[in-house]
């Protein structure tokens, strides 16, 4: 039996439990929990292998409340197996014990301190410093959950003692602007809890008297919706507000604390600004809007405006409508090209509106602000940042807080409109909305993606490549893999040979990089990056064997993920560079000009051809639906999933099969013989196993490459 495991490391299974630390460590990996959650591992571990009541549970971590404690207890045996990749219906670790309580079944053991120098990493090296501000990936609706991770980008732990020594001179290379050192330990801003309910609640705002909480929150499947609760009680029971198939991207609350105003998205990707009225509990559509999933409505302060972000005539932009759905009018239009104008915020005066922009030419976004009296437009920053995470007003001046990605963590800074210069406040959040007295409610999102082999026969995806950056985007290529990874701050591409050897970065654009493909003989790749002019965004070409990138096309279009011809001089990639998604056909030595496929539905960005060449598939865009289309054009669906699961990623099999990862009750690989008419489920996994948009790849000997789920939760917290 451990002596003091709240005090001393100790060992589970393949896991070293740091309870001091809050923390898991596998190696070089480190994966957070929450103090309740910690609280009732060490309880475990002090009986391992014994069965522990519900009742001692409540009494020992919940101080006997037995009006919190059953679904606190629930929440945290789900954060528990979430972190040690658990399985409850075969579980290695924490095993339910029905109508009893739980038990460790993974071996306990206490660690001597020779053997904690020998297997346990620095615990400074889980922290990366701090490096240029990288891009997030790009957001388009998913044709599953359609937020989820999306929101929760890959975020690491930060503690204290890691800010003393965080030295922030610049954001990126290219900024003008400053940001200053960050404030002292001892003046850091005080954040308490919101929520802490299982999956991840990912936007929220508190009603003008403080009493209640709206909040998005995603479940682990479906999609994140609108719910409404008591604010000051965690445990209150929240009452959805939004309908189940409608994905929930932006609220306000109304100055007077009598109706709501959301953003929602429908299966069919089309968007919709709605005013949900709390005495009637009935809602009306104000406006069409643009699915940007990142924040995009704000109510002013005066009551007698939404700001919203929509595209009207081609040109995205804010729109302003009142609450009764009068007075629609374009309030900013984004540059061509560029997504339209997003992230509104108003000042507590009613007088300004501060906006993120996008710069069409290399994908970054700025803060900027508008004057509603004068019409007058002020770019606020220089700083170039990929990934912007949400802004706000603070308290009742005009000083903002935003959030922006740093080494796979969104951190919220403090933007000096007087200074122009920003500073970071020392918290990891996303997504910021102030609230009528001035305080802050923001989303702290931890998650941590690697790449795992999953081989058919045995059903457990094996981590095969992983740091303490995310890993994504796996591509297969004989005995090779081509992935993204942030290892260096920036999302750039890397190779791994085998299993084995250590990867190799291929790309150093410091800019976007995603979407790699690679050709037959594996010698080239092609994908989407910043490789243009000025980091113009465009399609990329690399020689494997080289260094140099060319760029195919610097047009700032979109681009979906590319698939070589099995012939290998030419491939096929889903993109928006006509004006409208298509599908076009490269010459991989740039030779030709790019020639559009006409198909019989719009295209998403997924696309493949068969082995043999003569016919591809393409998933027809917001939809579930595959395509089949032959060399001359012809095209039929292909068999659908059972109309619980959603699609999340699918794959063509060199024998002509088709190979589909879904989403339901649980996540499932199946199989479909296109020819035969038969499938098969090759695998199932826990919800949470795999991110919510999941890519994934075939090797050469059948098996997957897959994106794996380390970390995936996300609560709301209040900032005063």
């Amino acid at each position: 039996m451990l002596k003091n495991p709240e005090h001393e490391r100790f060992q589970l299974g393949e896991w070293i439990v740091d309870a001091a630390g809050n923390r898991l460590q596998r190696g070089e990996e480190t994966r957070a929990l929450r103090h309740k959650a910690m609280a009732l591992l060490v309880l475990l571990a002090r009986h391992p292998g014994e069965t522990v009541s519900r009742e001692e549970i409540v009494a020992r971590i919940w101080d006997g409340n037995q009006f919190v404690a059953p679904k606190a207890i629930n929440t945290a045996v789900w954060t528990l197996r979430q972190a040690l990749g658990d399985d409850p219906d075969s579980p290695r670790y924490l095993e339910t014990v029905a109508k009893k309580g739980y038990r460790l079944i993974a071996p306990v053991s206490a660690i001597t301190r020779v053997e904690e120098t020998a297997t346990v990493a620095d615990p400074s090296a889980s922290v990366p410093p701090v490096a240029a501000v990288d891009p997030a990936p790009a957001i388009t609706p998913p044709t599953g959950p359609r937020h989820g991770p999306r929101w929760a980008a890959a975020l690491l732990v930060t503690s204290l003692a890691a800010l003393g020594g965080w030295a922030w001179s610049t954001l990126t290379a290219s900024s003008s602007n400053t940001v200053q050192t960050p404030e002292t330990p001892s003046h850091l801003p005080q954040a308490q809890p919101l929520s802490q309910a299982p999956g991840q609640e990912y936007l929220g705002q508190l009603s003008p008297d403080g009493s209640q909480l709206a909040f998005a929150w995603w479940q682990g499947q479906g999609v994140g919706r609108l719910y409404l609760r008591a604010a000051a009680d965690g445990a209150a029971e929240a009452r959805a507000i939004s309908p189940i198939d409608e994905e929930v991207s932006g609220l306000a609350w109304a100055p007077d604390g009598q109706a709501l105003a959301y953003v929602a998205t429908q299966s069919s990707g089309s968007c919709t600004l709605w005013i949900y009225r709390l005495a009637t509990q009935s809602r009306q559509a104000l406006a069409a809007c643009q699915a940007l999933f990142t924040p995009s409505l704000d109510w002013s302060p005066d009551g007698r405006w939404l700001a919203f972000s929509a595209t009207a005539e081609g040109v995205g932009g804010l729109f302003l409508i009142a609450p009764d759905g009068s007075g629609l009018r374009r309030l900013s239009s984004a540059p061509p090209a560029a997504m339209a104008d997003h992230q509104p915020a108003w000042s507590a005066d009613s007088r300004h509106l501060a906006f993120a922009r996008q710069d069409p030419a290399d994908g970054s976004r700025d803060l900027h602000e508008l004057t509603l009296a004068s019409g007058a437009l002020t770019r606020l920053s220089q700083l170039k940042l990929y990934g912007l995470h949400g802004i706000s007003y603070r308290g009742q001046g005009r000083e903002l807080v935003f959030s922006a990605t740093q080494q796979d963590r969104r951190m919220l800074l403090h933007w000096d409109t007087a200074r122009a210069s920003a500073r970071p406040l020392g918290l990891e959040g996303s997504a910021p909305k102030r609230n009528a007295d001035g305080s802050i409610v923001y989303a702290l999102l931890r998650a941590h993606t690697s790449i795992a082999r999953l081989r058919w026969g045995s059903g457990v995806p094996e981590r095969a490549i992983s740091s303490v950056a995310n890993d994504r985007a796996p591509t297969a290529a004989g005995q090779g893999l081509a992935f993204v990874s942030n290892r260096t701050g920036h999302p750039e591409i890397w190779w791994a040979d085998s299993d084995s050897a250590p990867p190799r970065r291929l790309t150093a654009l410091e800019g976007l990089s995603s979407s790699p493909a690679v050709s037959p003989d594996a010698s080239q790749l092609v994908f989407a990056g910043s490789c243009g002019p000025g980091k113009r965004m465009g399609l990329c070409r690399l020689e494997r064997a080289g260094t140099t990138v060319q760029a195919l096309t610097a047009d700032a279009a979109e681009y979906g993920r590319a698939s070589w011809h099995p012939g290998g001089r030419e491939f096929v990639v889903a993109s928006d560079r006509g004006g409208s998604w298509q599908l076009w056909r490269f010459r991989a030595d740039g030779s030709q000009a790019p020639q559009a496929l006409r198909t019989e539905q719009v295209p998403g960005p997924q696309v493949q051809w068969a082995a043999d060449g003569r016919s591809l598939v393409y998933q027809a865009r917001a939809s579930q639906g595959l395509r089949l289309r032959s060399a001359e054009g012809q095209e039929r669906d292909l068999p659908g999933l059972p109309p619980e699961e959603s699609l999340v990623d699918w794959q063509l099999s060199p024998d002509g099969a088709l190979l589909v990862l879904s989403r339901g009750s649980r996540e499932r690989f199946r199989r479909f013989e296109l020819g035969k008419g038969r499938q098969t489920v090759l695998s199932a996994h826990p919800l949470g196993t795999f991110p919510e948009l999941a890519r994934f790849s075939l090797a050469a000997d059948g098996s997957a490459w897959v994106e794996l789920s380390n970390t995936a939760v996300a609560d709301l917290m209040h900032l005063r």
